[in-house]
């Protein structure tokens, strides 16, 4: 029968492997990629700062059905006690996010697992914490303290779980429609290796060499080091908007070396096609951009002579 054949076999073969493969590419992207997005001060702010509104006002709804919560404000012992919770709990996400902000921008190397485990960790010490105060001021004869804490830990869960995994949804969706997008002012991202042979169009990979940024040579203004951290700054719909990228100034540097782009300063490279006016003050060489907003770009000494020798045609 045409099941036994050899082709069909072959055929077999080839589709559990393809099926390993992607299990694999699955399994080492989960790993590995990460958007840096999330860890942008303004998409923290905003995450956190819906988290604790719906925490508050799911707990609020969920306290008159549930015999073990004293959530609310309308005794002054609750009050009191419902004050210090949410004050300590708010102080502690701030540190708790502060923290992750920093330990990433100097070695700690974060992915989409360590990112959950991290947001796990706040619900699972936000939980004890709220059965401790449960236990100790409240006094719940009825409930061993195992039951306590493990219901403390599940309303925690529904409290800032969903607010979590909403936020990061929308910052990573966010982050892929703006870098999905192709042509006329538009800017892309995909799977791949930098390329400059097209100048017309500047590809950035990450440290691992995928392609995360696109965008045309007419729409950058200039690209800024920020410690493990590239920051590009490009015009779309005559606004000023910036990406951030997980590599090194000087792999950029070489990459598009002999091109507009152009290093200026240990942090710095930028489009002279766009600079306007370059200006010498008492404190060195300034850079003056074609777009109102952009502060001047400083020259340090060490590019001085390759920057003066590129505008006064020397190159």
């Amino acid at each position: 029968m045409w099941q036994n054949s050899p082709i069909w076999g072959e055929i077999l073969v080839t589709l559990q492997g393809q099926k390993l493969k992607c299990r694999h590419l699955m399994k080492k992207r989960w790993k590995n990629n990460f958007s840096p997005c999330l860890l942008e001060v303004g998409n923290i702010v905003t995450g956190l700062t819906f988290s604790v509104l719906y925490a508050l006002v799911f707990l609020i709804i969920y306290a008159p059905f549930s015999n073990t919560a004293w959530f609310g404000v309308a005794k002054s012992e609750s009050f009191l006690l419902t004050t210090t919770f949410v004050v300590a709990s708010v102080l502690y996400l701030i540190i708790s996010r502060t923290v992750m902000f920093y330990v990433t921008k100097k070695s700690f190397k974060m992915n989409y697992i360590k990112y959950a485990l991290w947001l796990f960790g706040e619900i699972l010490l936000i939980g004890v914490f709220h059965a401790f105060l449960s236990m100790v001021y409240i006094k719940l004869p009825n409930y061993t303290p195992l039951f306590i804490i493990a219901k403390s830990i599940f309303i925690t869960f529904l409290a800032l779980g969903v607010p979590y995994v909403v936020s990061a949804l929308w910052v990573t969706l966010k982050d892929m429609h703006n870098t999905l997008q192709v042509t006329d002012t538009k800017n892309i991202a995909s799977d791949g290796e930098a390329i400059a042979q097209n100048i017309d169009i500047i590809n950035i990979a990450d440290n691992k060499g995928v392609l995360k940024f696109s965008v045309k040579l007419d729409n950058l203004y200039y690209i800024k080091a920020e410690d493990n951290y590239t920051i590009v700054y490009y015009s779309k719909n005559g606004m000023l908007n910036r990406y951030m990228i997980r590599c090194k100034i000087q792999t950029i540097e070489d990459t598009f070396r002999g091109t507009p782009l152009m290093r200026c300063h240990r942090t710095y490279i930028v489009n002279t096609n766009k600079i306007k006016v370059l200006r010498h003050e008492s404190d060195g060489f300034y850079m003056d951009f074609d777009f109102e907003g952009i502060d001047p770009i400083p020259v340090s000494k060490t590019y001085t002579k390759s920057v003066v020798d590129y505008f006064s045609g020397r190159k």
